[in-house]
């Protein structure tokens, strides 16, 4: 026989399903009145508020949900989520690293709960938040820079001691360091994909040599050919690349930049 409180979370989760976290947010608000004891009411409630962007609210009912129980991946992962996310929005690097403490926490959680589908996505928030953090601390080094700079340029102007002359050679100096270019970030061509061209995480190659990223590589059907080469191959001769996922995986662990990197891409377009 189901609570109402139970009842109530039912009909949070078919709103949540159908993206209506509004009304979500609501159901489950009534089933956590009716047992304020249940922690996957907060967690799940907190799913909505994440959804909404409403990362503050999202952080709390995650943090609440970790009190009634230690073991509640789902409020882990959400918990770390909003955390970095709040990093975010006041551009804190610093914060970042507690919420991929949270978020290794969820993954290392899974192991015992035999969740090991949710590992995946796991890993690739994980990577996410390492990513945020590197193009953040990246933007704070620039402004800190800038900072220098400005400073420099103020102490020749102000220095009386100087020549019109000096001054305008020495500000000239000052000049060649201020940069607003991003450094030259490049992934080895033998860590990338053939198809995607970026980095590869769970490498599989064919008879050909070639490489590419598994879940891109088994999307082609059939497989009859190297997406690359366009040479006829054997389906049943495509293996796992262990020595170039280990490559890959120290290359990502020094360039945290490079996971799904894109050029174009700061901090700012970072969702995890």
């Amino acid at each position: 026989m189901q609570t109402k409180a139970q009842q109530l979370k039912i009909k949070g989760n078919e709103a949540f399903q159908n993206q209506n976290y509004l009304s979500a947010i609501e159901f489950y608000s009534q089933a956590i009145d009716e047992d304020h004891t249940e922690s996957v009411f907060f967690s799940n409630r907190a799913m909505c508020y994440y959804n909404l962007k409403r990362y503050q609210e999202a952080c709390n009912d995650a943090t609440e949900a970790l009190e009634l129980d230690e073991k509640n991946i789902k409020a882990h992962m959400i918990a770390g989520q909003s955390i970095c996310m709040l990093a975010k929005e006041r551009q804190e690097s610093s914060k970042i690293d507690t919420g991929i403490q949270r978020i290794l926490k969820a993954r290392t959680l899974c192991a015992g709960q035999k969740k090991i589908e949710y590992e995946k996505d796991i890993d690739d928030k994980i990577n996410k938040a390492k990513k945020l953090k590197w193009f953040i601390q990246y933007e704070e080094e620039k402004i800190k820079n800038q900072e220098i700079v400005q400073q420099l340029q103020e102490l020749v102007k102000n220095d009386v001691k100087l020549t019109q002359q000096e001054k305008q050679i020495t500000l000239a100096q000052i000049n060649k360091y201020i940069t607003n270019e991003k450094p030259k970030l490049e992934i080895p061509e033998f860590l990338q994909c053939h198809i995607t061209n970026k980095l590869l995480i769970d490498p599989y190659t064919t008879e050909t040599g070639y490489s590419y990223e598994k879940s891109v590589l088994f999307k082609i059907n059939p497989l009859t050919q190297d997406p690359f080469t366009k040479k006829p191959i054997n389906p049943q001769i495509i293996y796992p690349n262990i020595n170039l996922k280990q490559a890959a995986s120290e290359f990502l662990s020094n360039n945290p930049w490079a996971y799904d990197y894109n050029p174009n891409q700061s901090f700012k377009d970072i969702e995890i």
